[in-house]
């Protein structure tokens, strides 16, 4: 397992993974825009020699480019933005064109609170035999955040993440675990993901002392779970970035380590989308972030893992730089009562959470980009 640290260093390597591939390369991704990032990925498909190439992306790509809802005035108004939904459609059309179908998962239709939880898995998986699990999706904007994802040469994991890709192609989400060379990997369908948040449950109890998190959203259950931790004697300490995209999940996490006691560090610089966790000397990471949205209602994945050389290189390359350079959160007097209103927040939006989840239908059958057609990819597979 290897560290690839950013958008430009993942896709140096996923460039020649690609252009090796034989067999066949699936990508799963919640953001797929016709910017550098999207576009080189598309490049690399259709330059590629396998037989079987597929991309699916999270419906919310038709709504939200460069982290913009596109239909809005001043958006439409917006002549780079509009050139940026029009080559992402150019590219989508492309694809289909070269024989690399896009699906889109999770069509919303005229059912707009739908966006509010989307299929937020981030996976590649290569012939059987490489595959890729993290945060990056493929958007510009995203590939400059301060992310990462994990390359794996294992044939045993790359055939897991084939099979969910498989299932996801036909509409049907998954919830899935193996145990694969002393690795766990856990799949969530975005209905309670009781498997999901066991296993990451059962991590954190196993720890005796010393958990560091960063991640941007935080929530129960993961607040209590930490809170138990440092109450047992164990050093924790949570990582958010201080420029933050959702300000509400800040101020929530830090009304919860006042309550709770574990430490919170802001993170200065560019938007920290980074979602690990090291626990003693294993690290859980992959798409989900540490709230209930990602435990409770969203298709995630996630990988739990021991492996040496992988806890090492995060934490050289990533916690420890980090932990230096994160600083306290500001004690104004207006700031507590920001984080107050943010942990009400939170907890009224976690009480609405099931209501929301139930309305969604299964199976979800995938579309185009062009017409929203629900439909399955080629010869219904």
């Amino acid at each position: 397992m290897r560290l690839c640290l950013g958008g430009a260093e993942f896709w140096g390597r996923l460039e020649r993974d690609i252009r090796g591939a034989r067999d066949y390369v699936y990508i799963q991704t919640l953001s797929f825009e016709g910017d550098a990032a999207g576009l080189g990925l598309a490049e690399a498909l259709l330059a590629c020699e396998a037989p079987r190439k597929r991309v699916v992306a999270d419906a919310v790509t038709k709504y939200l480019i460069n982290d913009r809802f596109i239909g809005l005035p001043r958006a439409r108004r917006d002549p780079v933005l509009q050139r940026e939904v029009a080559a992402t459609g150019e590219m989508c059309d492309r694809l289909e064109r070269g024989g690399v179908p896009v699906r889109f998962t999770w069509p919303v239709g005229r059912q707009f609170h739908r966006l509010i939880v989307r299929n937020h898995k981030k996976l590649v998986a290569i012939d059987d035999r490489i595959a890729y699990l993290g945060g990056i999706n493929f958007s510009e904007h995203n590939f400059a955040w301060h992310d990462f994802m994990i390359r794996i040469e294992s044939p045993g994991i790359a055939a897991f993440l084939r099979q969910d890709f498989e299932h996801t192609w036909r509409g049907h989400d998954r919830q899935a675990a193996a145990e694969i060379d002393g690795d766990e990997i856990v799949v969530g369908e975005g209905r309670g993901n009781p498997g999901l948040r066991d296993a990451v449950s059962r991590a954190l109890d196993r720890a005796t002392d010393r958990i560091v998190v960063q991640c941007p959203y935080i929530s129960e259950p993961f607040w209590s779970a930490l809170g138990r931790a440092h109450r047992r004697g164990v050093h924790v300490t949570v990582m958010m970035p201080e420029d933050h995209n959702r300000a509400v999940m800040k101020w929530g996490t830090l009304d919860a380590s006042r309550r709770e006691g574990f430490e919170v560090l802001m993170l200065p610089g560019p938007m920290t989308h980074a979602k690990v966790m090291r626990i003693d000397d294993s690290v859980v990471l992959g798409s989900a972030n540490f709230d209930y949205v990602s435990f409770r209602m969203q298709p995630e994945v996630v990988l739990i893992t021991s492996a040496p050389d992988l806890v090492r290189e995060i934490g050289e390359r990533i916690l420890e730089p980090d932990l230096a350079r994160g600083r306290e959160p500001a004690k104004e007097r207006r700031q507590r009562w920001r984080e107050r209103l943010g942990g009400v927040s939170m907890r009224v939006l976690e009480l609405l959470s099931p209501s929301v989840r139930e309305r969604r239908p299964s199976p979800i059958p995938l579309a185009t980009w062009r017409d929203g057609t629900p439909r399955t990819g080629p010869g219904g597979r």
